[in-house]
């Protein structure tokens, strides 16, 4: 009996830190032409919130960190379906860990796209996210109104 619960115990422990190892996925782009590397590091959101038509069947976020030669560090949000609802300028709330909700400033895509936005402020945002373990975002949704998206943060290594 003791050995099933030891057992029990290190699957639990296993799968926990398999879930942390996963949290970001990195990778590398290579423009050839112009011998630059962009780096991405990106972690979708453990749930889903359910939109409606014409984007019913569930929509995840995906929180990108991007950095090429030319505009330095980026932080985007992108929606798998749905629109931001934020046409220039706006606001979004981000939490982390159990900490203090703080309002973000972001702006839509200059390529038009409804559906990715850009963190305004880097650095903090980028801080803030290497020291959590959990990021909760609550952002506006074109007729949908604000959703809440949760994020495992723990061990990036950016």
């Amino acid at each position: 009996m003791k050995l099933i619960k030891l057992l029990s115990v290190a699957l639990v422990v296993l799968f926990s830190t398999l879930a942390q190892a996963q949290a970001w996925e990195y990778r590398n782009k290579t423009d050839q032409m112009r011998g630059t590397t962009t780096r991405f590091a990106e972690s979708t959101s453990t749930n889903k919130v359910n939109f409606g038509a014409p984007y019913a069947g569930g929509s995840y976020l995906e929180l990108t960190l991007r950095e090429r030669s030319k505009d330095g560090l980026n932080i985007l949000f992108t929606i798998s379906k749905g629109q931001f609802q934020c046409p220039s300028g706006c606001k979004f709330f981000a939490k982390f860990d159990e900490g203090k909700i703080y309002e973000i400033e972001a702006t839509g895509s200059s390529s038009g796209s409804v559906d990715t936005i850009f963190v305004q402020d880097e650095p903090p945002f980028l801080e803030a996210l290497r020291n959590s373990r959990k990021l909760i975002v609550e952002m506006e949704f074109f007729q949908e109104g604000s959703s809440q998206f949760v994020f495992n943060t723990a061990g990036l290594k950016w």
